[in-house]
């Protein structure tokens, strides 16, 4: 449930702390107080769009937050998991807009986008006005509430269809891979073209490295061959006075004086390694000398094997591991394709036997949804009579598919609910209904018999009783106090005996300070005179007193009653 909506700097209101209670809390107030403000203000924490009239004159910003308790169910803690904020157990919605209209949301103080804000509202609150459509009139919507309706029974028909769903789309999308007998023979051809040439040219895993460091190798022989020479000239000496010569003499005038140094020996010993390890080298550099030959043919091989490793390589992938991969795939397609005779017939028989099943489980579903349909028709109409639209005529209107290709995970069926207010008047959709009043009370009708199903914790109605009157308000007033007695209702009202049936009932007025005009609630903790107030106002007449203190009687008989 909403537990506290906080609003600064919207429109009329500076900052304004509202608390909230559970059960059925009723706002009220004069025309122009601001009842509409509070409504805008918790549609802009939930997500909605909005722009910068919104921000109150002579401010750069506007904040709302909204503190939510008890609000966890199943699809909030998916939907929360889903988009990645841990559920705890008090949920803290905020936004903020500037006057540039830069947009900042944060779900438990962690910034989300304003999509994944909105995701999460529409589990959180339902909002009804006069001139919206809700989730409930959305068509879309009308299967899964028709499907909640009927609980386990459909979702057990429904489980089985999902399964020969999956099943007969699995067997089409295998069969689909094989395409017909002449396309099969030409991909199998194309498969087998380029397997062979895959095999033929046998890429080695790093044999294009290795190709250019070759070519790179025969293309600086002339640098190679010199630098090599140029080495062992150094190393050897042009007239025997190489570096070997030299430390060996260097070792033979150390060793007249080792007897007068202990270090002596042990330098001798470096210079003496040092001098088998030079002679070492340039026996190395002897026999790379031997192996340096440019051979045109060699280099033109390496050059043809280059091109054709690079050719290959670019066609399946680009690397060896691409085209290895392509290789593997293509052999497994290629026998798949091969033995494809006996398994396209097969998958035939089971896109025949699975296909019938599907048909079946989906005309089974279609019943069940017919039946509950026709139950969820009588209560509707029930309603309606209650709510003084007697003529009314309402109708789940359910149509499906014979073509198996058409069936989906949910069925052969589409639904949405049609309504004729007036005796006479042709079935429509719900979103065509123009009447304000008969909007209202269909809505609180649809409402109050599916407010345990839809999973939503508050529901706002702003001004439902537009369009109502008499007798009819004060069946309004009790549909609204059943909702409410398992989920929190917020209600902005005119309707003197809705305003009687509150739980908690919060007086908005405005007054001007310093120059400027603001908005206020009051949680009233006696609210006999504002319901004087909405039945005609006790200024003018002596009896509006006592009428609001029997309609507050009234309204509590009847709240007792439901305990």
């Amino acid at each position: 449930m909403l537990r506290q909506l906080c609003i600064e700097n919207i429109a009329l209101i500076d900052r304004l702390e509202l608390t909230l209670q559970e059960g059925l809390n009723i706002l009220s107030g004069e025309t122009g107080a601001g009842k509409s403000i509070i409504i805008d203000s918790l549609n802009f924490v939930l997500g909605e769009r909005a722009d910068k009239s919104l921000i109150r004159y002579g401010t750069d910003y506007a904040v709302v937050q909204a503190t939510f308790e008890s609000y966890l169910n199943p699809q909030i803690s998916d939907y929360l998991n889903d988009i990645g904020i841990e559920a705890e157990e008090v949920l803290i919605l905020r936004r903020k807009m500037t006057a540039e209209g830069k947009n900042e949301c944060r779900i438990n103080g962690r910034v989300s986008t304003l999509s994944m804000l909105k995701g999460l509202t529409e589990l959180l609150v339902d909002i009804h006005g006069q001139h919206e459509h809700q989730s409930l009139l959305k068509s879309a919507n009308h299967i899964v509430l028709l499907d909640s309706i009927g609980e386990n029974k459909i979702q057990a028909v429904k489980s089985d269809v999902a399964s020969a769903y999956e099943a007969y789309v699995g067997y089409k999308r295998e069969l689909s891979r094989f395409g017909n007998s002449d396309e099969r023979e030409r991909h199998l051809d194309i498969l087998s073209y380029q397997i062979e040439e895959i095999e033929r040219v046998n890429v080695g895993e790093d044999e294009e490295d290795t190709l250019l460091a070759q070519r790179k190798r025969i293309r600086n022989t002339e640098k190679i061959l010199s630098a090599l020479q140029t080495a062992k000239s150094l190393l050897d000496g042009y007239d025997g006075s190489g570096v070997g010569a030299e430390l060996k003499s260097t070792i033979s005038a150390l060793s007249t004086i080792a007897s007068y140094d202990d270090g002596i020996t042990a330098l001798n010993d470096r210079l003496n390694s040092a001098r088998i390890e030079i002679a070492d080298i340039s026996d190395t550099l002897s026999d790379m000398l031997d192996k340096v030959d440019f051979d045109s043919r060699s280099a033109d091989k390496i050059e043809e094997r280059l091109d054709e490793v690079r050719a290959v390589l670019r066609k399946y992938g680009g690397s060896y591991e691409a085209l290895k991969n392509f290789y593997d795939n293509a052999k497994e397609e290629a026998d798949m394709l091969a033995n494809a005779g006996d398994r396209t017939k097969e998958l035939e028989d089971l896109i025949k036997i699975s296909g019938s099943k599907l048909k079946q489980s989906a005309k089974t579903l279609s019943e069940l949804r017919k039946k509950v349909g026709a139950e969820f028709e009588e209560s509707m109409v029930k309603e309606l009579k209650d709510l003084g639209m007697g003529g009314s005529t309402f109708k789940v209107d359910i149509q499906s598919t014979d073509d198996v290709d058409e069936i989906s995970a949910k069925g052969a069926d589409t639904v949405e609910f049609l309504i004729s207010p007036n005796v006479g008047e042709p079935l429509k959709p719900l979103a065509k209904i123009i009447s304000g009043g008969e909007m209202s009370r269909f809505m609180l009708a649809l409402k109050n018999i599916v407010a345990d199903i839809d999973g939503i914790g508050t529901m706002v109605f702003d001004e439902i009783d537009t369009g109502i009157s008499g007798n009819i308000s004060a069946v309004v007033s009790e549909k609204l106090c059943n909702i409410s007695r398992g989920r929190q209702v917020i209600a902005v009202t005119h309707m003197p005996s809705l305003a009687a049936m509150a739980d908690s009932h919060y007086l908005i007025a405005k007054s001007t300070e310093n120059g400027k005009t603001l908005t206020h609630v009051t949680l009233l903790d006696d609210d006999t005179n504002e319901v004087a107030r909405l039945i005609g106002g006790n200024d003018y007449s002596k009896y509006a007193i006592p009428h609001a203190k029997e309609m507050k009687l009234w309204a509590q008989r009847y709240k007792d009653s439901l305990n």
